[in-house]
């Protein structure tokens, strides 16, 4: 299968190395992978022609200079390492979330065992739940390619919210039969 490529070609001058680094922040956090130095691609797709655009803008911002080439054919044998290079980015941001998902079922075990929780420990647990789910929804949005990590994420972020559920009803009846 024949992908159609967006490449971003720039340069941002060396020093302040912050500016180097906010560019290499947005194209890690739109999914883009890196050909060569100052050379990034994505899948051609309106979102992702969106965001290529918004990175050249930054890039002129900080002085720099891009160029956005649309419609890119690329070989097969590249095109093969470009799939796996952003398939395998995807797998390791799922292994992290899996991985904090597993660190939050935990806590929230813990917790249900105490029983003695605040009403501000309960805020938190449904605030890093919601920030588990919105990394999630990043994740999957510049998962292109349909890495691995994906379903399971998915039923471990549910299996957390049954769990916290389950808690806060049993912190609340609790809370009621206190008085």
């Amino acid at each position: 299968m024949e992908h159609l490529w967006l490449l971003l070609i720039y340069t941002v001058p060396a020093e302040p190395s912050r500016k180097r680094a906010a560019v290499w922040r947005e194209l890690k956090r739109a999914g883009a992978v890196a050909v060569r130095d100052g050379v990034w691609a994505l899948p051609e797709r309106d979102d992702t022609r969106d965001r290529f655009r918004m990175i050249a803008t930054k890039v002129t911002d900080l002085d720099g200079q891009a160029t956005l080439v649309e419609g890119a054919r690329i070989g097969a044998e590249r095109t093969a390492d470009i799939v796996a290079a952003a398939q395998a980015a995807s797998a390791r941001e799922y292994q992290e979330l899996i991985d904090e998902a597993g660190h939050f079922l935990a806590h929230v075990q813990r917790e249900r065992e105490h029983r003695n929780v605040t009403f501000h420990e309960l805020e938190e647990l449904e605030a890093d739940l919601g920030k588990l789910r919105h990394w999630s929804e990043q994740v999957v949005a510049r998962d292109y390619f349909g890495a691995d990590g994906r379903t399971e994420v998915e039923q471990l972020l549910a299996q957390c919210a049954e769990l916290l559920e389950s808690f806060l009803e049993n912190a609340f009846r609790d809370a009621e039969a206190e008085g």
